[in-house]
């Protein structure tokens, strides 16, 4: 029977055509493995190597035995592969869709709450926007996504988890950076930074044109970019404020200052969706959990 170490030791020395250099790479000195190559040569009744002082080349045979030597401590090296495979087969698992401002605000809690009472359980985390949650939720690319409301499929199924206000950011720089909070009023004559939503109802410029003219406020400029993060960017330049959930408070940046509104605010909502004919019981648990999570309002922006 042919020792595996033996051909691991052969394949280091052909691949490092040379015997110092592949002790080195195995960790042994050279003697022992010059006697173990000529162990397996005397095993094979064949010469694998030609020798000489300064290197190491292989013979017909040699270069034959390597391919299949090769071969052979691959599939050797699977088999802790395979059984991790096999038992994990066994363990819970889901595809959670997220949107990217989760994973420093509320995330971080809720996943919290899921692992404590789940510790074995695996939750393989995607980010893709509402948008593309929707279309990997029904392609099963994802099992359930959090994401920002509304959204309708009559394949899907929805659950609110929480409501929370808009607050703004303002450049650190400004005057009104200082007030502990500001009135929608501080705002005018100044330029608002918005982005767009999955639901054009609910992008920040449709939400405040309503609560500016509530108020009768009048930005000097209004002006859209495709994501929030930019819009904050812009923000600490000292371009404008920009409309942001609470829990995007979360977030510091430098040149940036959230600070809530006086005045009730427009609101979003964040929610799961999942399709309704895969509902299945990691699905149904992590629904339930965070249901209870949010339940006593712990969605804090801190991540808590």
């Amino acid at each position: 029977m042919i020792d595996l170490k033996r051909l691991r030791y052969f394949v280091a020395v052909a691949e490092e055509a040379h015997f110092g250099r592949a002790a080195n790479r195995l960790g042994i000195s050279q003697p022992p493995l010059s006697e173990h190559i000529q162990a397996l040569e005397t095993a094979l009744n064949a010469r694998l190597l030609f020798r000489t002082t300064r290197s190491v080349s292989l013979t017909v045979e040699g270069e034959a035995l390597l391919k299949h030597a090769r071969a052979i401590l691959h599939d050797t090296d699977r088999c802790q592969e395979i059984v991790n495979a096999s038992r994990q087969q066994d363990i819970e698992s889901l595809t959670l869709g997220i949107l990217h401002a989760h994973t420093y605000t509320f995330l971080p809690g809720l996943l919290r709450s899921y692992f404590s009472r789940h510790p074995a359980h695996r939750v393989h985390l995607v980010e893709y926007s509402t948008t593309e949650q929707k279309g990997k939720l029904l392609e099963g690319a994802i099992d359930i996504g959090l994401v920002r409301e509304p959204i309708y499929h009559p394949s899907l199924r929805t659950q609110r988890l929480f409501s929370e206000c808009y607050a703004v950011a303002v450049p650190t720089a400004w005057d009104i950076a200082r007030k502990k909070a500001l009135s929608v009023r501080d705002l005018g004559g100044r330029s608002m930074i918005g982005y767009p939503s999955h639901d054009h109802r609910r992008s920040t410029q449709s939400l405040f044109r309503d609560f500016f003219h509530q108020y009768s406020v009048n930005p000097s400029d209004r002006f859209e970019v495709k994501t929030m993060h930019a819009a904050l960017a812009l923000v600490a330049a000292g371009r404008g404020f920009a409309p942001v959930p609470r829990t995007q408070m979360a977030l510091q940046l430098a040149g940036v200052t959230y600070r809530p509104f006086r005045e009730p605010s427009p609101e979003l909502s964040v929610g799961l969706a999942w399709r309704e004919d895969k509902a299945s019981p990691p699905v149904a648990e992590f629904v339930r959990i965070c249901q209870a999570h949010f339940a006593d309002g712990r969605h804090n922006a801190d991540g808590r």
